[in-house]
């Protein structure tokens, strides 16, 4: 399907026409939701649950929208809003849609979008490059806002952030919960993912025609629960029905005929593994020792459950091990604690050390909304939460720590306290006169090589600690590269200065970015730079393929080589394993389903 010309300025490629026409199917076909059969009795029944009925199940009116990270997925919905709008101003009406009252108006073609803020300028800049001009009202609803639903619903497009939502869940007049809006698009859903965290739940209450839902349990027990089980086929099958019916999912290596889908360069994914050095091996190696050793006395696991922290913070400096001694206390006493019940309530160095926990290792989620924690909360048994999640759990009826099932009140959380950043000018005293690490002069060595080849060629180099970022400036200086450094601590503005900076092309500009994920993730776009380095490995795979996104996308002229830095036999390996598991997950619910005979 073209997109709308009255709208839309830039020509589409041929995948996003293709998921322009799939979003508009799904939004106006009747079809009966997945797994719904007609009977030959004129009724209806739902082939995994055996439920029946007479009246023909409602369609969904919605789907995920999976591709690639990089493939013009915000140009392809702001498509999908354009044509909402023409047709609305031509007069007709989307096939299926209801006619409905909203404040006075005779029905709401507003678009609810809520992101990270981080996608905020994304969606501002794709708005102001590939439509014209006054064609589409965008409304950011964030921060000082108004509650006004008359002034909402002049807009064509109110954009929101998860957190905005989940702090306006059940507040009497939030205008975003009285709407009745005509599309709801969710950026970043993995936001969501939680079903029990508040924003998710925010989400779920919206008001929205065009929208899909699934019963929890229903899914737990025909889907979830045979896919945990070994050797069982059954669960892959029917995830791969479910997301067949309702997803669309295609990545830069999708062919449609002979044809890739985008022409974007080739990318290849290589692991450089590296060697310690003796005295590096020998600091690793006791420290994963004396670890193991300590969790073994820790026993059974509810002991474990009660030490989950401990053991989050051991395996996190053992990471930090593996990048550089300099980053972590080789003091192991103040590893771990003295006995076997950690309580933080008259010990404030546990408290520190906890907050280093979640400000050290930017990939750190809260357990409940499994998101970066936002207002930290550490509780009495040691365990870290984000504030709204844990008080949500404390004011209801059963308050126990959702970890170790310990009772808690008010009077077991503690605010954790703030750790503060480096300054700027610290990189040599992190370093004092001890050598480079073997990570660090391996990273030496490979840029040198890409700068030998090509000495106008850009390098993004990625890691999730802050500290590992500033101790990296001193080397590259050292060997005379010009480098630019992007973080979660920078205000927005000087974020958006340094990619600027960095996208400027000439013999004294900047050649490398050292950047962290939550800095330089959702709608980044680094296309000026040609190689990644990975110089730590994410649990997550998808995070380390957004970050491999922000260069390789659609823009990108040159073949992109992606890096990761892995230590030997250390625990970096390990997490390689667990991610190729989470891979092969993935691949085989977006897989196609082989039929059997027998096969629903």
């Amino acid at each position: 399907m073209e997109a709308p010309g009255d709208v839309v300025v830039s020509d589409l490629f041929e995948h996003q026409k293709e998921a322009l026409g799939w979003l508009v199917h799904r939004e106006e076909s009747c079809d009966l939701p997945p797994f719904w059969e007609e009977d030959k009795d004129g009724g209806f029944e739902n082939v995994l649950t055996k439920q029946k009925r007479n009246e023909r199940p409602p369609p969904l009116k919605g789907g995920i929208f999976a591709d690639d990270m990089g493939l013009g997925k915000t140009l392809t919905l702001l498509s999908l809003i354009g044509r909402s709008k023409a047709r609305s101003v031509g007069g007709n009406k989307a096939r299926g849609a209801k006619r409905r009252k909203v404040e006075g108006a005779e029905e709401s073609r507003t678009t609810l979008v809520v992101c990270p803020s981080s996608v905020f300028s994304s969606w501002v800049t794709q708005l102001e490059e590939h439509t014209k001009a006054g064609s589409l009202k965008m409304y950011i609803y964030h921060g000082e806002r108004t509650k006004e639903t008359k002034e909402l619903l002049k807009h064509d497009i109110v954009i929101t952030t998860y957190s905005t939502l989940g702090q306006e869940f059940g507040q009497e007049g939030s205008p975003v919960n009285e709407i009745e809006w005509f599309r709801v698009i969710l950026d970043e859903a993995h936001v969501i993912k939680n079903s029990a965290a508040r924003q998710t739940q925010a989400v779920i209450a919206l008001n929205v025609e065009r929208r899909h839902s699934q019963s929890r349990a229903t899914g737990k027990s025909l889907i979830q629960r045979p896919l945990e089980e070994e050797n069982n086929s059954t669960g892959l099958s029917r995830l791969q029905s479910l997301l067949g019916a309702i997803s669309l999912r295609r990545t830069k290596e999708t062919d449609i005929g002979s044809k890739s889908l985008v022409s974007i360069p080739p990318k290849t994914v290589v692991a450089y593994y590296i060697e310690l050095s003796a005295e590096e091996r020998e600091y690793y190696d006791q420290m994963e020792l004396e670890g193991k050793n300590k969790m073994q006395e820790f026993g059974d696991r509810d002991s474990n459950l009660r030490n989950y922290s401990t053991m989050l913070y051991f395996i996190l400096r053992l990471r930090q091990l593996c990048n550089d001694v300099a980053l972590c206390r080789l003091d192991m006493k103040s590893w771990f604690p003295a006995c076997s019940l950690e309580d933080v309530s008259n010990n404030p160095e546990l408290l520190k050390k906890l907050a280093s926990l979640a400000v050290d290792g930017d990939d750190f989620d809260c357990p409940i909304c499994l998101s970066p924690p936002t207002k930290t909360i550490i509780t009495s048994c040691a365990h870290i939460y984000c504030q709204t999640c844990i008080m949500n759990i404390i004011n209801s009826s059963s308050s126990r720590c959702p970890i170790c099932r310990r009772s808690l009140s008010k009077e077991d959380i503690f605010i954790a306290p703030e750790v503060k950043h480096l300054d700027e000018d610290v990189s040599g005293n992190l370093s004092s006169d001890k050598p480079l690490s073997s990570k660090v002069l391996a990273s030496l060595s490979l840029l040198k090589c890409s700068a030998n080849e090509d000495p106008l060629s850009k390098s993004v180099v990625f890691s999730q600690f802050r500290k590992m970022l500033i101790l990296l400036e001193g080397p590259l200086k050292a060997a005379d590269f010009n480098i630019l450094r992007l973080d979660g601590s920078m205000s927005a503005k000087k974020r958006s200065e340094v990619i600027r900076q960095f996208g400027h092309v000439a013999p004294d500009a900047p050649t490398v970015l050292l950047a962290s994920l939550k800095a330089a993730g959702a709608g980044v776009n680094l296309t000026v730079a040609s190689t990644v380095y990975l110089f730590d490995p994410w649990w997550n795979p998808g995070v380390e393929e957004q970050a491999m996104d922000r260069v390789h996308r659609i823009g990108q002229t040159k073949e992109v080589k992606m890096v990761r830095l892995i230590v030997k036999c250390s625990i970096e390996e390990r997490m390689l394993e667990l991610q190729e598991k989470k891979q092969r997950l993935i691949s085989g619910a977006f897989g196609r389903k082989k039929r059997g005979k027998n096969d629903k």
